[in-house]
């Protein structure tokens, strides 16, 4: 406790029973900075929270422990599971009237039902209790309780009775009783009394912003693996047809959006956009430069999947590979459906042609001649490229396949500027 005049109190409001995730964590450390930055004297933390995940938990512990100013919880109502651990990770813990806190045992939703996590994160979860009940002096074996039902107390020793069946969750009064709360507070002002601050102090909030909310949505698994299946499918679009076009358009705002949420929420900055645009051009130019595929093409396959996953950051890999693996689920459906019924129906074809024509072709040329004549590549099909028939050049595009620069062609199919070919085996 001190005393101090006119101090100036960042409170970080809470979000009605806020999941504990990426853009939580990325929040609560843009506002310790902010406060940090104002010349803050304490830092207030508002919780509200059933829980989450427990690589952004940690995260969260290590921003208040590495904060420059104090930190205390405010529990109202709710810090079960990874807000039990933040909780005791502050200097001190406030409860209002009718909060709970406790039931901190890893857990995942296994279709309708939940179940436990792996004994290695439970003790982890475990440990990660001990080491904040340690720290700020709470007692250490109501925190493992929390995470661990096997562990039995009773009210001569521990001050509460529990058995060996249930996670332990404390209200206010238990909480107060057993050391995991320092005090009972309604309000802001309830805290300030109770640690001999100035009712004159200065109490600036921290609230969500626009920006806040876009993150928010844009940060969110689902959003996250919508994002690559659109950037997967625009690429592959843009590859079928000649041209740059609206496929190719359509890919770089996914991957733009995508990477712009990562890099403001993730732990891994700009070096994961910048290693999936190495993996980018190693692989335009294994598809555009260089014959065949080799080294150069797997290098980028392993830059742009290596990219994505370190824009998730080292501790968050299970949500990664879950992300990359539905978005993969979902574009071979959809490549499939493209391939099979889209790009070989004819309004595609007329739209391809239309591109072409667009390009710097005329209505009033015929390339009906050509339909049936041979000739040989004059650059690689990926799959647009250009041909040469008895000495003249011609763009011309293949039903999806690539093909190498060289080789013996036929045209089969002109429909009005499309010229449409097949290699010669």
């Amino acid at each position: 406790m001190y005393s101090q005049e006119n101090a100036k109190i960042y409170v970080i409001k809470k979000l009605e029973f806020q999941e504990i995730n990426r853009w939580y964590a990325a929040y609560i450390k843009k506002a310790i900075k902010k406060a940090e930055d104002e010349g803050a004297s304490l830092i207030i933390l508002e919780l509200d929270t059933p829980g989450g995940l427990l690589s952004s938990a940690l995260s969260i512990k290590n921003y208040i422990i590495e904060s420059d100013i104090p930190v205390v919880a405010h529990i109202n109502k709710n810090a079960l599971s990874a807000g039990a651990l933040i909780s005791l990770s502050c200097a001190s813990i406030y409860m209002s009237d009718g909060s709970i806190i406790g039931a901190a045992t890893p857990v995942y939703m296994k279709g309708n039902t939940i179940e436990k996590a792996s004994e290695k994160e439970i003790s982890a979860m475990r440990a990660a209790m001990r080491s904040s009940a340690e720290r700020s002096k709470k007692n250490v074996r109501i925190a493992e309780a929390m995470v661990d039902e096997t562990i039995i107390l009773s009210k001569r020793d521990d001050g509460i009775d529990s058995d060996d069946k249930t996670l332990l969750t404390l209200s206010v009064e238990e909480a107060l009783k057993v050391n995991i709360a320092d005090g009972k507070a309604n309000s802001i002002i309830d805290i300030i009394k109770l640690r001999n601050l100035s009712e004159n102090s200065t109490i600036i909030n921290f609230e969500e912003e626009k920006y806040d909310y876009i993150l928010r949505f844009l940060i969110n698994p689902a959003v996250l693996s919508a994002l690559i299946s659109i950037g997967i499918i625009g690429a592959y679009i843009e590859l079928k047809t000649p041209g740059f076009g609206i496929g190719g358009v359509i890919s770089i705002i996914a991957f733009s959006t995508f990477f712009f949420a990562q890099v403001f929420v993730g732990e891994s900055g700009f070096l994961a956009p910048a290693i999936f645009f190495l993996g980018l051009v190693l692989l335009a130019i294994e598809i555009f430069v260089i014959p065949g595929f080799g080294i150069t093409g797997i290098l980028g396959i392993l830059g742009i999947v290596a990219g994505i996953f370190m824009s998730f950051g080292i501790n968050n890999i299970a949500q990664a590979t879950s992300v990359i693996f539905f978005s993969l689920i979902a574009d071979i459906i959809l490549i499939v459906i493209l391939a099979r019924f889209v790009l070989k129906s004819k309004g595609f074809k007329n739209i391809v042609a239309l591109e072409t024509d667009t390009a710097g072709y005329h209505s009033s040329v015929s390339y009906d001649n050509l339909l049936g004549r041979e000739g040989i590549t004059d650059t690689f099909f990926r799959p647009s490229g250009n041909i040469i028939i008895n000495d003249k050049k011609y763009d011309a595009i293949t039903e999806g396949e690539f093909i190498n620069k060289g080789v013996k062609i036929k045209v089969i199919l002109v429909e009005g500027n499309k010229i449409v070919i097949k290699e010669v085996k």
